[in-house]
């Protein structure tokens, strides 16, 4: 058997089937049921509260627990010494739990030493992984994960005050293939335990549950949650938390829409979860979920975070709003001039600002150009070169657009459509008129939409109907021959499907067809100087990313390769004015940006190298776009808001350093989500 570690690559299932596209949903009380439906997940803004680094080097929380006891708060943790900037780990190493106590959840918290250490006497134990903790019959009961050449292990300690604890002394409570990351929640009159698993030697990832009226003996396992994907190698049933709250049971999963991002699934049956039940999302790496008092709270920590966060997680009647990646957006305007636009921290207004002099790369101040908006705007530019900016209302209650006029002025915002889960993805087609595809809230289906002749301020109704339940917003690009071809990700991350025009502004494709295996987040697409698509995704849990290129313009698609390593989305693209496109990766935790670019038009890949600034993170990928003369402009964000670019010296060339861009403070979004 392989030996386990945390992402380590387990081998999936035998086959690669397909996870149909249209028809997943979300989960709805029936008439019958006396409850009220199922609310939706979010979170607000996270907040580092804890740093467990010690004076011999900085360290890293993973898989924690929080309880509360006698009026304060305490945290167990799995602990580790941090990697290099953008790297993970060796989870092997992770070999004692760290303790804290404070008297919130959004602290001071005030470390102690470690409550629990490997005992490789403690019948083969190999590392201590994932602790959570109960208080039942006037002990506390810690439920961990710990292998051993006999199988992965689920083992128990016990402590009266939290501070010392007993191993069981009949050893593990059981054993399984993959066996970690327990959770145990009191159902009616008996102990459920969750925890990751897989259906069999090869099989695919699951949630399992067993049940015990003393929490020491348990069951034999059922299944709570069977992963949709059939062909991946990454784990993504990771820390399952059950929640239940007004009859509904809440299952947050992950790692979803890359290593820091957790799904929500809702049922009214405590064993069973499905995607149908999709409830919401929240932007951290094995989230915990508490309540204190009235507030409730998400916690989340992970490889790549150097502590513990908390934000305030919310209890919605509507979706929240999924964020692009895009973290800003720019583009050409109608008279060549490189114009930017990002939402103002303080009030989610959009900013917009405009390159005056693009030989001396003067900039305009930024100015109010609308809003508040519940996401960052998508642009489409019009064969005469006018931008249109769409924007997603606060809470996703509909669209707007905004056209520009000919002679540089901006039209009044108008209404575009709604309601909607997301800024659409924008593209024009092959007789110049612009066409929109919108993701709906929660995820539910793909609308298309088309300007009713090029550069007109009509547009044809909406075709709700264009797409399914998807996994992530949509992505548009043009195929050398004009024919759009749109991408979007199945709903759980299965697979990534795709869909095309028969003929350059013509009639689309019958079906979707499958496109990739399973795949982290949304996909991103661009075209090379050749004439040829590439699109890349990152892998299930963010462990990697992947691309995939058309052989020849228009045509098939080569076999996926390997791109970048560790990314917390798919990598932003530009193509350079001599046709090579360059590709910027940035790893989970924004901490690491990377940069690769094509050796010739269509060609292979430079092995690249770092990018970003040591010391500054960033919330999201960049936006890259040329501007007038050629050369290539990257705008990256940091967590604090702040605005960095970083210009080509000379078109198809060499770097400048960074350099501040502007002074206004701009929301930091990640993709899928609200910033961690």
């Amino acid at each position: 058997m392989l030996p386990i570690s945390r992402r380590n690559l387990l081998r999936g299932a035998a086959g690669a089937g397909a996870l149909p596209f249209l028809g997943a949903g979300r989960a709805a009380a029936s008439p019958a049921d006396a409850l009220p439906p199922p609310r939706w997940v979010g979170a607000g803004p996270f907040s580092y509260v804890f740093d467990p680094s010690t004076p011999s080097g900085p360290r890293y929380l993973n898989d924690h627990t929080l309880i509360k006891a006698q009026g304060r708060w305490h945290l167990f943790s799995i602990v580790g010494d941090s990697a290099p900037r953008g790297e993970s780990p060796d989870s092997t190493g992770e070999t004692s739990f760290a303790h804290a106590s404070a008297p919130s959840p959004t602290g001071p918290w005030t470390a102690h030493a470690d409550a629990l250490t490997l005992d490789r006497s403690y019948f083969g134990e190999e590392h201590l992984w994932a602790p959570h903790v109960v208080a039942a019959g006037g002990r506390f009961w810690m439920f961990y994960a710990a292998g051993g050449e006999s199988g992965a292990a689920i083992s128990l300690a016990t402590s009266a005050d939290l501070f010392t604890w007993t191993r069981e002394p009949s050893g593990p409570l059981f054993r399984g293939i993959a066996a970690r990351d327990p959770m145990v929640l009191r159902v009616g009159g008996e102990w459920v335990m969750y925890y990751t698993e897989l259906s069999g030697p090869g099989g695919r990832h699951v949630v399992a549950h067993r049940r015990s009226a003393d929490l020491v003996h348990w069951s034999e396992p059922g299944i709570a949650f069977t992963d949709a994907t059939t062909d991946a190698t990454v784990s993504v049933t990771e820390s399952p938390y059950v929640v239940e709250r007004e009859g509904w049971y809440y299952l947050f999963i992950g790692p979803r829409g890359g290593y820091e991002g957790t799904d929500v699934l809702a049922s009214q049956d405590p064993f069973h979860f499905d995607l149908a039940g999709y409830a919401g999302h929240v932007a951290g790496h094995a989230v915990e979920v508490v309540a204190d008092g009235e507030a409730w709270y998400a916690s989340a920590a992970g490889w790549f975070r150097n502590g513990l966060h908390v934000a305030p997680l919310q209890w919605r009647d509507t979706p929240p709003p999924w964020q692009s990646t895009d973290n800003p957006v720019a583009c050409l305007d109608a008279a060549s001039r490189l114009t930017v636009f990002a939402l103002d921290a303080s009030d989610r207004s959009m900013l917009r600002r405009v390159q005056l002099d693009p030989d001396a790369d003067t900039w305009s101040q930024w100015e109010e150009f609308g809003g508040p908006a519940g996401a960052a705007p998508t642009l489409g530019r019009n064969a005469d070169g006018g931008l249109e900016v769409f924007s997603l209302a606060p809470e996703g209650a509909n669209l707007h657009h905004r056209a520009q006029r000919p002679d540089g002025g901006w039209s009044d915002w108008e209404e575009f459509g709604g309601p909607a889960g997301a800024a659409p993805a924008v593209a024009r087609d092959a007789h110049g008129r612009l066409e929109v595809f919108a993701l709906s809230p929660g995820g539910a289906s793909v609308a298309r939409r088309r300007q009713g002749a090029p550069g007109s301020p009509a547009w044809d109704p909406w075709e709700t109907g264009f797409g399914g339940a998807a996994g992530a917003p949509p992505v548009v690009a043009v195929n050398a021959d004009g024919r759009l071809e749109v991408f979007a990700l199945s709903p759980g991350g299965a697979g990534i499907f795709h869909r095309w025009q028969e003929t350059p502004g013509g009639a689309w494709t019958a079906a979707w067809q499958r496109f990739g295996t399973a795949s982290g987040a949304a996909p991103r697409v661009a075209r090379d100087g050749s004439g040829r698509l590439t699109v890349a995704a990152i892998g299930p849990s963010g462990v990697g990313t992947f691309s995939r290129r058309q052989s020849v313009p228009n045509g098939g698609w080569d076999e996926w390769l390997p791109m970048f390593g560790w990314s917390a989305a798919a990598p932003a693209f530009a193509a350079n004015t001599d046709g090579r496109l360059e590709a910027f990766s940035l790893t989970p935790g924004g901490a690491r940006l990377d940069h690769r670019w094509q050796t010739a038009p269509g060609g292979s890949w430079d092995p690249g190298r770092e990018f970003g600034e040591p010391g500054i993170r960033l919330a999201a990928p960049p936006a890259a776009a040329l501007d007038a003369t050629g050369r290539t402009h990257v705008f990256a964000v940091t967590t604090e808001g702040r605005m960095r670019t970083r210009v080509q010296a000379q078109p198809s060339g060499g770097w400048r350093p960074w350099t501040a861009f502007g002074d206004r403070r701009v929301a930091p979004v990640v993709s899928g989500r609200p910033a961690l």
